[in-house]
């Protein structure tokens, strides 16, 4: 359990860790080369940690197909990352299910639409078998902008046997991890164009690693967080360094909207401060795909409007759970009200008082750490072991910069 008492006077730079958003479909893709890219960056986080451990559990006990069906898939939403990955090597996998945080129903859809697109057939049993078929379709429509059915489907493609024809693939997700995973696939050998409509264009490649090491982006919801805490924390200014300041440009308009103290530095630094928090106003908070504004911001922003003059209004378009933590929120005496799965209205200014809060899912977490920061007295903060699946060092990097923080 984490305890957080009232922390205002934060002060000093918060150094950006590197994306699990992006280390993970990364990290996953590396299997697929025999001299594996030495990753730069790697985030030390939960989420990586299983993910390396499923796979190498994996790799030791399959033989005729990928055997995934260990309990640990079920854990985390990013397992589903191994399926098309290890149909290249298998030509067959067996998957038990995946789990993660509890945002709201994310069914296999759309993933396995686009597989099926790409020559994979899926049957039902006591577990689920994804097998190859037949090669993928020349032209391949996703059914929406998922991030992690466009991850898994653009490694298989970039690696799939015999395919010598160009495959486009429309109405894809481009955030920033999933740029940065199209340029590790490139370094690797591959030839994949993103084009500025949505879609890209993968040619067969040559498959030769053009470089021996590869740098994983910063994490921009962890930069997003952190501009929060730092608009949110009483009589605070802190200096955000090692991110990358034009992913976070949907951040910079509702952060005008509301009034927060901010400038930026240059490329990777940005200021923050509450010098402004007495005039902040109510907005409307509507999430989109990138380059929108991000549904795992959602939260975090969400509880900084407690601090904001009037009715703001939060639209989640993207998951029907994301608002598990506007009921923790209240617990801490905000005037919250829950219209539906997707709208919701913050009443502010709230003056939050310290209780005990849950951490439902991680970007929860991270608007319950916010939360705590901001609340007279001390907030305890239960499940805290999921905040670590993606954030890392947070306990450090909070007391660096003065938050009252410990393990209880």
């Amino acid at each position: 359990m984490f305890k957080i008492s009232y922390s205002p006077n934060l002060k000093w730079e918060v150094m950006i860790s590197w994306s699990k958003n992006a280390a993970l479909p990364i990290v996953v893709a590396n299997y697929c080369i025999d001299n594996q890219v030495k990753l730069i960056n790697k985030p030390d986080i939960k989420d990586i940690t299983s993910m390396e451990t499923l796979a190498q559990t994996a790799i030791q006990k399959s033989e005729k197909y990928f055997d995934l069906t260990d309990d640990l898939a079920k854990k985390f939403r990013a397992s589903i990352l191994l399926i098309p990955f290890w149909l290249i090597k298998y030509g067959k996998v067996k998957f038990v299910g995946s789990g993660g945080c509890n945002i709201g129903k994310r069914p296999l859809d759309t993933f396995d639409d686009a597989l099926r697109q790409a020559g994979i057939k899926m049957t039902n049993g006591e577990f689920k078998t994804y097998e190859v078929v037949a090669k993928p379709k020349k032209n391949i429509m996703m059914q929406e902008f998922s991030v992690t059915a466009i991850e898994a489907l653009l490694t298989y493609l970039a690696f799939a046997k015999g395919v010598d024809y160009p495959i486009n693939v429309y109405q894809i997700a481009i955030e920033p991890h999933v740029r940065n995973l199209i340029d590790f696939l490139n370094n690797a050998g591959a030839d994949i164009s993103l084009n500025v409509d949505h879609s890209i264009v993968i040619n067969a490649g040559d498959h030769k690693i053009k470089e021996k090491e590869f740098a994983i982006i910063s994490d921009y919801i962890e930069a997003g967080t952190y501009f929060a805490i730092g608009a949110g924390a009483d009589n605070s200014e802190l200096i955000i360094k090692w991110c990358h300041v034009d992913e976070l440009s949907s951040l910079y308009g509702i952060a005008t909207k509301i009034g927060i103290d901010f400038k930026i530095i240059d490329k990777h630094t940005i200021r923050v401060s509450s010098a402004n928090k007495k005039h902040y106003k109510a907005t409307k908070l509507e999430t989109r795909i990138y380059p929108g504004f991000p549904t795992d911001l959602q939260s975090i922003f969400g509880t900084l409007l407690t601090q904001a003059d009037g009715v703001s209004k939060i639209f989640e378009t993207l998951y029907e759970g994301r608002f598990g933590y506007l009921a923790e929120l209240q617990n801490l005496w905000a005037n919250i009200e829950i219209l539906n799965p997707h709208g919701a209205i913050v009443i502010g200014p709230c003056c939050l008082k310290g209780w005990y809060v849950a951490t439902t899912d991680l970007r929860c977490g991270g608007a319950m750490v916010l939360a705590g920061i901001m609340a007279k007295g001390a907030t305890f903060i239960t499940n805290e072991d999921i905040i670590a699946r993606g954030y890392d060092n947070i306990v450090s990097k909070l007391k660096a910069i003065g938050v009252n923080i410990e393990i209880v």
